[in-house]
């Protein structure tokens, strides 16, 4: 598809990263401003910046910044947390 409408390609890929921007924002920066001036949890939307990055990045011919993908590190966090039960439990 992508050879025949290379225009279509960049905006596609222009939706996607300005999604995840948009996501890592809205879950790193103002969730927590909000938390702090309400005084109780806002959580976000974790992990959505990360799926929106991956896929921008997976779907532009240059593949390796889908590891910009990383930025939203509540992925990485969630994976830890899990080993870290796994190990927890094997003790």
């Amino acid at each position: 598809m992508y050879e025949y409408f290379p225009i279509m390609m960049w905006v596609i890929d222009g939706i996607f990263w300005a999604l995840g921007l948009f996501f890592w924002i809205l879950t790193y920066i103002a969730a927590p401003l909000a938390a702090k001036k309400s005084g109780h949890n806002v959580s976000g939307v974790p992990g959505l910046a990360f799926l929106c990055l991956l896929t921008a990045g997976l779907l532009s011919p240059i593949k390796w910044l889908a590891l910009l993908g990383l930025l939203d590190f509540s992925v990485v966090w969630f994976a830890f947390i899990i080993l870290r039960g796994d190990f927890r439990k094997k003790q």
